[in-house]
């Protein structure tokens, strides 16, 4: 039992080790559609809650509104994660639900730092992503993908 408990613990040091040697693999390369973008929370929304009807996609706030004394994106002040509470959490895993996000936080174009991208998916897979913003850009003239590189890491 001890032999074995020492070699698991060895394996994990190993494991650790070589996945702090390689932050490579904390980062995801995503390719992200995004509808739209502007500077007024309020008129994206209508946006996408049109968009989420043509598209018969799903809508993920991730338990986000906008905050007007803030002008922000965010996480209701009372949320239970106490890091987050009152802050906006960005959308990272792969999705294919529609969403507001701050386009600067997925793009290194110089942009407002307010300017919200209505985004429709994010995806390991470029098809994927070409095929969504065919369908997108019948809706949408502005629409548009972009690559980005997503941390996949723990965020607290």
């Amino acid at each position: 039992m001890k032999k074995a408990l020492t070699i698991f613990l060895i394996l994990l040091l190993v494991f650790n080790s070589n996945a702090q040697d390689n932050p490579d693999e904390q980062y995801m390369d995503a390719y992200i559609v995004i509808a739209d973008t502007s500077q007024n929370y309020f008129e994206l929304r209508q946006q996408m809650l049109a968009l989420s009807k043509k598209l018969s996609a799903k809508i993920d706030t991730m338990g986000r509104g906008f905050n007007e004394e803030k002008n922000l994106i965010c996480l209701p002040e009372d949320d239970e994660d106490e890091i987050y509470a009152g802050e906006y959490y960005l959308r990272r895993y792969p999705s294919e639900a529609l969403s507001l996000e701050y386009f600067t936080y997925y793009s290194d174009e110089e942009t407002n730092e307010k300017t919200i991208a209505l985004f429709t998916i994010i995806t390991e897979d470029k098809k994927e992503a070409e095929k969504n913003l065919i369908e997108v850009s019948k809706y949408s003239e502005n629409a548009f993908i972009i690559k980005s590189r997503l941390y996949m890491g723990c965020m607290h």
